[in-house]
Parts: structure tokens; C-alpha cells; sequence
């Protein structure tokens, strides 16, 4: 396999929100081995900045001297340098280096501290600018390395010629607001060589400032570049891949909210996980004598869901069901996300009251089954014949009044039964924090079943 590799070249944020940190979790996120060179410590959090301390000048040359020498990265990413001196060893070592250079020139963080000295921004300018291949600026770093104040769309494309002319192919401009009442966020994107232009609008996000996007930003375009992705769809997909992160910014401390660039990985991981451990316990059944008995006539489902689900997209469950006949069940041996739902949606209602389930399957009701329900768990139940004649005519919402009617009765439930309704089977409900919790209660279940031919009454 290829490995593909970054090296950022950025400050240190003891938050672990933006820096070298926040690079270092987008180019994991995007499969990209990431490298740094620190060029300054930072104290700071959600709110502040309290102190900033470079990193010696010998010392600094070695991170990036060594590094080079040994990793030679796909692609470069420069962010906070502060300052001068570190800035022209940049310069001396990169100017001549053959891998793709993206700048992002941080002038300010996102909690509103200077994060480069005075003195040093025309050295950033006409030493590190030249370098980049991309450069990133925000509305902010834009003006100030154009000359040009930003207040329409013409300007943007203007103010990016100009920084063109300092000597990068390609300039994008993060976070403009044009639209009316600034509903809008626009991120521009100008390319020098082909005399190309193009903007994404976003909808703007009712959530204040965030801390780390910008570097979330660049350096998922620094992977993309570094795996071999064009600019021009790199600076797309880097776009969605922010989105997303924004979309799960994190309320980590007092201060301003923090970008989640890993919610995909954790996603990932988490649902890998989720499936396997309801593959397994749906295996399970094949051991279980007499599970074929539990099966209603519409099949049962056997469901899990993630830890903290929005919808059934974040439940997995048996595609096509478990059914059965005689003494053998029979199932497509696909477990996979959003096919169930029936018990997904009763696994949902019963989270909303009890967030410890995250697992259900559905089984017959009968009058023997329910005597073994009522006397080894917690058992309630509901009847679909009370249901309101508005919640009975929406799509979706039966289960969750039914689930809701339940749990009202009675404190820690663990099985739900309802006797059903013209064209609705009656059901049971089991439920339980995770598959092997409710495969412990099936068994019970089955412990104490008198076999025989009974129905529902």
C-alpha cells in the first residue's frame, strides 16, 4: 500500500484544537502519514491565547533539516511561523525543495490573539508567500496580503490576482460573507495558470466562532495534494471534509466551539464495531434451540445501534429479516446500517427514555410468552387500539407513541408488549444495552417455553 506523506510546518496548541494538532488529526482522518516541525509553543484554550514562546532558532532548524532529510513528504503544509528568523530558514531550505507547498498565513487565532510578530509580516510575505503553491488566507489575511479591502465578489477575485502576483499558482479565500444578512459563507478558489475561478457558498452556522478550521482546511487540502488529487478538487473535497467537521464542533471548554476533523473515523470504527457484534450474536441464533418458535409472521429483526444515534440510519440490523420454519432459521447473512425499521424505530423510542438500550428484537406474542415475560423481566405493554387517530394516520409514528405508552407505566421496562391491531401482528419487544444482553433474555425465554401450538389470545 502507498503511503503518502505531510509534513506541517505550524505552532503547537496546548488545547489540542487547531496547530500542529488539528493537522496532525486531519491528515490521520485522511490516511495520510503526518509529520511536524514546531516553530512556537502556545498556552492556550477555548478563550485565549495566554503566552507564545518560539522555538529556539537551532533547534527549529534541526526539526526541519532532519525531517526532510529522512521523510521527504508528498506535500508541505506552512502555518504559524511568528517569526522572522524562523521564517528565512523556511525560505532557505524550502525554496529549492520539489513537493507542494500550501500556505496557510494565520495572522490572528481563532479566539482573537496575534499569532505572528509585526515586524515580521513583510518577511511572511515576500519570503514564505512566494514559496506556496496553494496559499489559503482567510477575508482577514487576504486584505492584508493584497492591499485590498473585501466587500463584494469582484473584489475576492482581485485581491486574489494580487496575491498571485507575490507568487503562488493558486489562492483561496475562506470565509467570505456576501450574501444578504450574511446567510452565506463563500469560499473562493483562483488559479493563476489556468485563469480559472469558482466559488462554494455554505449556509452560514448559528454557532459563533470555531476554533481550528482553518487548519482542519489546509491541511486536508495538503493531503489531498499529497495523494495526487487535482488543486481544483482538492479545494472541493477539503470543503466537504470541513463541513462535516464543523457539522460535530465540540463544546470542549468555555470558549469558542472546537472542529471534530476524526467524526468520520470514530464513525467508522464505531459502526465496524457495531456490526460485527450484532453478526455475531445473530450467529447465536443457529445455537439456540427453539428460537424458530419465537418467530412471528413478520419475520423478526434483531437490531443494534450506534452510541448515540440521530435516526434508524444509525441502527444496524437483518437485511430481509429472520425467518424461519420447523426446527431451522433462516436469514440473508446481511447485517449491515438503516434496514430495519420497525424495532429500529421502537429501539429509538425506547432510548429516548432509557438511554442504556441499543439493542431490541422483535418476537410473537402469545399468552404463554407474555406469563414468561411478566415473571422473569420488567414487562409493559400497550394497546394499538388507544392510539390516537393522528399519531395512527402518520407514517412512523405509531412505534414511538406505542414505546412511550409502555415506559410510562412502569420504571425500568426491558420488554414491551402490544396485542396489536387490524393488519398489525401482535409483537413483543425485547430490549437490552447490547446483542449478547438481549440473546441472554431470549434464552430465558426459551427456558421456560412449554412447546406447543398456541396462538396469540
Amino acid at each position: 500500500m502507498i503511503q503518502y506523506k505531510a509534513i506541517s510546518i505550524a505552532g503547537s496548541d496546548s488545547s489540542g484544537g487547531a496547530g500542529i494538532q488539528a493537522d496532525l488529526k486531519t491528515f490521520s482522518a485522511l490516511g495520510v502519514y503526518g509529520a511536524t516541525v514546531i516553530s512556537a509553543l502556545t498556552a492556550q484554550n477555548t478563550k485565549t491565547v495566554s503566552s507564545l514562546f518560539v522555538v529556539p532558532i537551532e533547534f527549529f532548524e534541526d526539526q526541519l533539516q532532519t525531517t526532510l532529510r529522512d521523510l521527504r513528504p508528498d506535500a508541505i503544509k506552512i502555518g504559524v511561523l511568528f517569526d522572522k528568523s524562523i521564517m528565512r530558514i523556511v525560505n532557505a531550505y524550502l525554496k529549492k525543495y520539489d513537493a507542494p507547498i500550501i500556505v496557510d498565513p494565520v495572522l490572528i487565532s481563532g479566539t482573537g490573539s496575534r499569532l505572528i510578530d509585526e515586524k515580521s509580516f513583510p518577511t511572511l510575505k515576500n519570503e514564505i508567500v512566494p514559496l506556496a503553491s496553494i496559499i489559503t488566507p482567510n477575508r482577514y489575511e487576504a486584505e492584508h496580503l493584497s492591499g485590498i479591502k473585501i466587500k463584494t465578489k469582484e473584489d475576492l477575485k482581485l485581491a486574489s490576482q494580487k496575491i498571485c502576483d507575490i507568487g503562488p499558482k493558486i489562492v483561496i479565500i475562506k470565509g467570505g460573507h456576501f450574501s444578504p444578512n450574511n446567510k452565506k459563507i463563500v469560499d473562493y478558489y483562483y488559479d493563476k495558470e489556468r485563469r480559472e475561478s469558482f466559488q462554494i457558498s455554505n449556509p452560514k452556522r448559528d454557532i459563533g466562532e470555531t476554533h481550528g478550521t482553518g487548519c482542519n482546511f489546509s491541511s486536508a487540502i495538503t493531503s489531498f495534494i499529497a495523494k495526487g488529487i487535482e488543486p481544483k478538487d482538492s479545494f472541493i473535497m477539503a470543503n466537504a471534509f470541513v463541513q462535516k467537521a464543523l457539522q460535530y464542533a465540540s463544546k470542549i471548554g468555555d470558549g469558542v466551539l472546537v472542529s471534530n476533523p476524526l467524526k468520520d473515523v470514530y464513525e467508522s470504527a464505531e459502526k465496524y464495531d457495531v456490526i460485527s457484534e450484532l453478526q455475531k450474536s445473530v450467529n447465536h441464533l443457529y445455537d439456540m434451540p427453539n428460537f424458530v418458535k419465537l418467530i412471528p409472521e413478520t419475520k423478526t429483526n434483531f437490531v443494534y445501534s450506534t452510541l448515540d444515534p440521530n435516526s434508524i440510519d444509525d441502527i444496524a440490523g437483518v437485511s430481509g429479516r429472520i425467518s424461519g420454519d420447523n426446527n431451522h432459521i433462516y436469514y440473508p447473512s446481511v447485517v449491515k446500517f438503516g434496514v430495519s425499521k420497525h424495532v429500529a424505530r421502537a429501539l429509538l423510542a425506547a432510548r429516548n427514555i432509557n438511554r442504556k438500550y441499543r439493542s431490541a428484537i422483535n418476537i410473537r406474542n402469545t399468552s404463554e410468552i407474555r406469563r414468561i415475560c411478566n415473571k422473569m423481566f420488567i414487562c409493559s405493554e400497550y394497546d394499538r387500539k388507544c392510539e390516537p387517530i393522528n399519531i395512527k394516520n402518520t407514517e412512523g409514528y405509531s412505534i414511538g407513541w406505542g414505546i412511550s405508552e409502555a415506559f410510562k407505566f412502569k420504571p425500568g421496562v426491558e420488554i414491551v408488549c402490544h396485542s396489536g391491531d387490524i393488519g398489525k401482528e401482535p409483537m413483543i419487544l425485547v430490549f437490552g444495552p447490547t446483542p449478547n444482553a438481549v440473546l441472554k433474555k431470549l434464552k430465558i425465554i426459551l427456558k421456560h417455553y412449554k412447546l406447543g401450538t398456541e396462538h396469540y389470545k
